[in-house]
């Protein structure tokens, strides 16, 4: 068994290197094949059948894209449909448009959401996650946003004395880097953490949650993801929700990081069945039945990302991660400029049909790939790799 599954993943490798060019990471490929090949919710997927198909929705608007990702979504969701949104499209081509990617690699850093943002804010009932201590471009910051020298952090952190977590905020795509820091921690331990994180990171204080949400796994802080888009009459809306939450032990809710996932239904706040959709095979594939059928608060947390969104004119699509307190106050761990598009493996399409069709008449009319690179490097920082980043936008709508 074991060795024909990992002839069956060097297949299926082989196969997204040669039909899935556009696919922008290495490491994405691989998470899609262990779904094809280990996920229990589609186990029969004949993968192998659409390799040769073209995907009739985009080759109307000019776009060569097979139909194996809108076979293996509808397998999963149970939702029959040629416009779920591939990976490359929306990376290359739709993301691009809907927002202005010359904002996105600020905007991406999580130590200034908050500020971008004006939170906490009482007035619409949304709180947030507390620092103890965070580092942007080297420079250190109390938990109050005040600046304060190497030396000062550290005798913050030794003070608080209480279990933390320690994630950059920059580059976290899939929990990269997240741990919990135990309270106990000597300034030893401290200077190692900072010199191995180096810059931009923050010490954040463990984030009570809502007994509820606990239930689904309690260990990790479990979170909402609720997808929002501003349309072309300006209109915001949600477009699909899903319930994270982390695996065994784990402190982190990410899919990538061995955690699930299952999707809301929008208009009710109920999960839409109680399927467990992972990257990994999961241990218990179905949510047990003496777990909650629905979330918490859910028209507050709808009502909150949609305001929060319009504080933001400069992206017209985001993913927003909300836990929720002991007392049902949202509470915003962050917000993704380019969300992923794997959940809509649990919901569906990600836009409707009508939506989709709107954007795509423009995108079709310019056709290239949006994602210009202008290398950059920084002499300051010679530890620092070059890095590209991403220019887009002064196409919109």
């Amino acid at each position: 068994m074991t060795q024909g599954l990992k002839k069956n993943t060097i297949n299926a490798i082989l196969y997204l290197r040669k039909w899935c060019p556009f696919s922008h990471s290495w490491r994405f490929q691989v998470y899609d094949t262990s779904m094809f090949l280990s996920n229990e919710m589609c186990p029969n997927f004949e993968w192998k059948k659409y390799i040769n198909k073209k995907n009739p929705y985009f080759k109307k608007w000019g776009f060569d894209i097979s139909q194996l990702d809108a076979e293996y979504y509808g397998c999963m969701s149970g939702v029959k449909a040629d416009h779920y949104v591939t990976r490359s499209m929306a990376v290359h081509y739709i993301y691009p448009y809907l927002d202005r990617y010359d904002f996105v690699p600020a905007y991406m850093d999580k130590n200034i959401q908050k500020t971008l943002l004006g939170l906490p804010d009482n007035q619409i009932g949304v709180i947030t996650t507390e620092d103890v201590v965070y580092n942007s471009n080297k420079v250190f910051f109390n938990g109050e946003g005040k600046e304060c020298s190497r030396d000062e952090a550290l005798d913050i952190l030794v003070s608080y004395g209480k279990d933390m977590i320690l994630k950059p905020s920059t580059e976290s795509f899939g929990g990269h880097g997240v741990m919990k820091v135990v309270g106990n921690t000597d300034r030893s331990g401290f200077e190692a953490l900072i010199e191995k994180y180096k810059y931009n990171y923050t010490f954040q204080k463990i984030v009570e949650q809502h007994p509820i949400m606990a239930q689904y796994n309690p260990t990790s802080v479990n979170t909402v993801r609720v997808v929002t888009y501003r349309d072309f009459n300006r209109k915001r809306k949600v477009l699909y929700s899903c319930l994270r939450f982390g695996g065994e032990g784990s402190v982190m809710d990410n899919v990538c990081s061995g955690g699930g996932y299952t999707g809301i239904d929008i208009a009710t706040g109920k999960l839409l069945n109680r399927k467990r959709y992972s990257y990994f095979i999961m241990n218990v594939p179905l949510i047990p039945e003496n777990m909650p059928n629905e979330i918490p608060c859910w028209e507050t947390i709808k009502s909150v990302a949609l305001e929060l969104h319009g504080r933001l004119p400069q992206l017209d699509i985001i993913g927003w991660d909300f836990a929720l307190s002991p007392d049902g106050r949202p509470i915003l761990i962050e917000f993704n400029p380019r969300p992923g598009v794997g959940l809509q493996q649990a919901v569906g399409p990600m836009f409707s049909k009508e939506d989709l069709d709107e954007i795509m008449k423009h995108v079709s009319k310019v056709k290239v790939d949006r994602r210009k690179y202008s290398e950059l490097q920084f002499k300051d920082f010679p530890d620092r790799k070059t890095v590209h980043l991403k220019f887009g936008g002064g196409f919109k709508k």
